[in-house]
């Protein structure tokens, strides 16, 4: 077990500091709630309850920070920046010291199995960088200017979070001058020879970012909370 392994801490960063405008709504979706329950808050219940998890850090805007604060005392809470990339790297800085593994997770994957962590964390013993991933459902094309080309489906996966890394190498990558949509990309970019693989990851901790979203992840929940033992 690599927890048994190393001598440093394991911290958790949920991303908590978008603006959800792409969701149409007053609040950012993260902060909605969810049968009740707001949605960071079981991001942040799994992370907390983790026992490999020695800290969590929430990363969430000016205008939410305090709120969040109080809400989650048992949480770091910091203020993002102004894209995610900026948000992450605050969550990094944020970290103890004597911090060996990173997961960086998305607010709005609430749900998380904590084999999903297990698996994740395990991986690392060989691997620079691990992320959960799940094989798409549909037919995938790219367009192209004169049509489309097909592409082979087994090839492709649809990437997740947390996704898991060595802390100083996500620290390094971030201090390249590079960009990327997620930290997966960011080390390949930054650092060629870092050694990233994938875990199979699960189609319960989709990603909101709809009002159709919502209600598939509601029914997710349900199933979740039902049949909690199974699905971690």
């Amino acid at each position: 077990m690599l927890q048994d392994m190393q001598k440093g801490k394991n911290s958790a960063i949920i991303v908590a500091a978008g603006s959800g405008s792409r969701f149409g709504t007053e609040i950012p979706k993260q902060f909605l709630s969810l049968n009740g329950v707001e949605i960071l808050s079981l991001s942040v219940h799994s992370f907390l309850t983790h026992p490999a998890i020695d800290e969590v850090i929430v990363v969430a805007s000016a205008a939410f920070v305090d709120g969040v604060k109080s809400r989650y005392p048992e949480c770091q809470v910091v203020l993002g920046g102004s894209t995610r990339q900026d948000s992450v790297f605050n969550g990094l800085n944020a970290c103890s010291k004597d911090t060996e593994i990173v997961l960086v997770h998305d607010a709005a994957r609430p749900l998380i199995p904590k084999r999903i962590i297990d698996a994740c964390l395990e991986k690392l013993v060989d691997f620079d960088g691990v992320a959960p991933a799940i094989m798409p459902a549909d037919s995938m094309v790219r367009i192209e200017a004169d049509g489309f080309s097909n592409l082979h489906r087994g090839d492709l996966r649809i990437v997740q979070t947390p996704q898991c890394f060595k802390a100083d190498v996500l620290m390094n990558a971030h201090t390249r001058g590079i960009t990327d949509t997620d930290e997966m990309g960011l080390v390949k970019q930054a650092i060629p020879t870092a050694r990233l693989g994938f875990v199979e990851g699960v189609t319960a901790s989709m990603k909101i970012t709809s009002a159709a979203d919502l209600e598939m992840i509601r029914f997710y929940l349900k199933s979740y909370q039902t049949n909690s033992q199974e699905n971690r």
